[in-house]
């Protein structure tokens, strides 16, 4: 896997990313201890993970653009990912069991609020994320971002990569950690101010170190390029930090950027020797009114009118989305929002499976 270039490519030039503003572009500064190495480089990220208009070769060129959805009458945002490469060939892509997947350490799961970064790490003295500090800093110094393992990497040809934004969560407790000081797997797995379950390597094994164990759940952590622009429904972005529902961590002690869409479910009636994701359901109506020339024309997902089972948080939510089309009763007078407006007859199993995020409720 090529190495991500902090030469090339600087965080600090881009207008769209004014948070990131802080990352040093110096290549012959001082390198020591768990240090920022710059921003991850997407050269190799597949076509879904670089956005919208995105180029491997432009970092920052695509768009990742969350739309609107209904749930029991209620709207709520999503980002509609089809699956690509391998899995999206595969005779049942819900099945992990035949998926090699990466671990991703998150920091204090069961003590820290859905989606947001782990608060209980030992902020500078004196430190407030103010104005001032989201100018400086890369990433806020009062919080710790989760860990991965591996990076989105396209075939060749392209099309046919194994890579699928799944992680095994390996869960870590923070004991009085510096904020942000840990930037790696390696870095994290030998350290004495956290607590995790660690595997240590086969006996008599060359070349392979200790890791963590897996907690048994599974998160949908979807890798992008850290400096593709990420908007809300409607093209918005949050006022203060100018930025949308993506989030940030650390791979080898590069940034990185992900959508994160939550703990994935497992269905309780897996097949034997199998590993299900549980869905929920994703409608989209079948025929829309288009505006320019006053005909019903066929819809498709992400016009602002898909229905929802469920939304983040509740029973039964679910990052993986099952998707059906339906019959509105009257598309020239609007849309039903709710599933349970929807005429059960005029449903139809599309037989696709997407990933639909919902963002945590902090970017709400």
């Amino acid at each position: 896997m090529r190495v991500p270039s902090t030469s090339r490519f600087c965080f600090g030039a881009l207008v769209i990313l004014p948070l990131l503003t802080g990352l040093a572009c110096n290549p012959f500064e001082r390198r020591s201890g768990s240090y920022s190495a710059g921003a991850v480089d997407p050269v190799r990220f597949p076509a879904p993970y670089l956005g919208e208009g995105g180029d491997p070769k432009r970092p920052g060129s695509g768009r990742f653009q969350y739309v609107t959805a209904y749930s029991r009458g209620q709207t709520v945002a999503y980002y509609p990912l089809r699956l690509h490469g391998e899995q999206a060939k595969a005779s049942d892509p819900l099945d992990l069991s035949k998926v090699s997947l990466p671990l991703g350490y998150h920091f204090d799961p069961t003590q820290t609020p859905d989606g947001q970064d782990s608060a209980r790490c030992v902020a500078p003295p004196d430190y407030v994320y103010d104005q001032e500090a989201r100018r400086k800093d890369a990433l806020r110094q009062d919080r710790q971002g989760n860990i991965f393992t591996a990076l989105p990497t396209e075939s060749d040809p392209p099309g046919q990569t194994t890579y699928v934004p799944v992680v095994r969560e390996v869960a870590v407790s923070s004991l009085r950690n510096p904020c942000q000081d840990s930037k790696s797997e390696e870095d994290l797995v030998g350290r004495d101010d956290v607590s995790l379950q660690r595997v240590p390597p086969p006996e008599g094994s060359v070349g392979l170190s200790t890791t963590g164990r897996p907690s048994g759940r599974y998160l949908l952590w979807i890798l992008i390029d850290p400096a593709a622009e990420v908007l809300f429904p409607g093209g918005v972005l949050d006022k203060t930090t100018q930025l949308g529902p993506q989030r940030f961590g650390w791979f080898n002690q590069y940034l990185t950027g992900y959508l994160d869409g939550g703990v994935i479910p497992i269905a309780p009636l897996s097949p034997p020797g199998t590993t299900q994701m549980a869905t929920q359901r994703l409608l989209y109506p079948s025929r829309v009114l288009d505006t320019e020339s006053g005909m019903l024309v066929p819809g498709s997902l992400g016009e602002g009118f898909d229905l929802l089972e469920f939304r983040r948080g509740e029973t039964g939510y679910s990052p993986i989305c099952r998707v059906y089309s339906f019959e509105p009763h009257d598309p020239l007078l609007g849309f039903e929002k709710s599933i349970a407006e929807v005429d059960p007859l005029r449903i139809t199993d599309t037989g696709e499976v997407v990933y639909c995020p919902q963002p945590p409720a902090e970017s709400r």
